[in-house]
């Protein structure tokens, strides 16, 4: 029964999830930033500060990624035909929710 129950929390976890990034936005301060994120990622400042999205696991969280080369950890982003590829991969901490993906062409792949 165990093993049953653990196999159908494991579906709903991944039927939750979202599987890519719908839209991208670029704004210029992170005051402009919307309370509900949704699908959308954000760019902040010109050029690039930071990256804001929702974090798709769905838990709710909001993701800060760093695009300023003069800190550290620092991500490289890519927009083509307005979808987003990070590198390296995106990660929330284990106190949070644990998340691990990739963002390929507006793709999410889990880790």
């Amino acid at each position: 029964m165990k093993k049953l129950i653990a196999y159908l929390w494991s579906l709903w976890l991944r039927f939750r999830r979202r599987h890519e990034i719908s839209t991208v936005v670029r704004v210029s301060s992170r005051s402009e930033l919307p309370n509900e994120l949704g699908r959308v990622l954000y760019i902040v400042g010109d050029p690039p500060k930071w990256a804001v999205l929702q974090c798709p696991c769905g838990c709710g969280d909001t993701i800060d990624v760093n695009l300023m080369r003069s800190r550290n950890p620092v991500w490289q982003l890519a927009v083509v035909n307005g979808k987003p590829t990070f590198h390296p991969s995106l990660w929330v901490p284990a106190e949070k929710c644990g998340a691990h993906f990739w963002i390929r062409d507006g793709k999410i792949t889990w880790v």
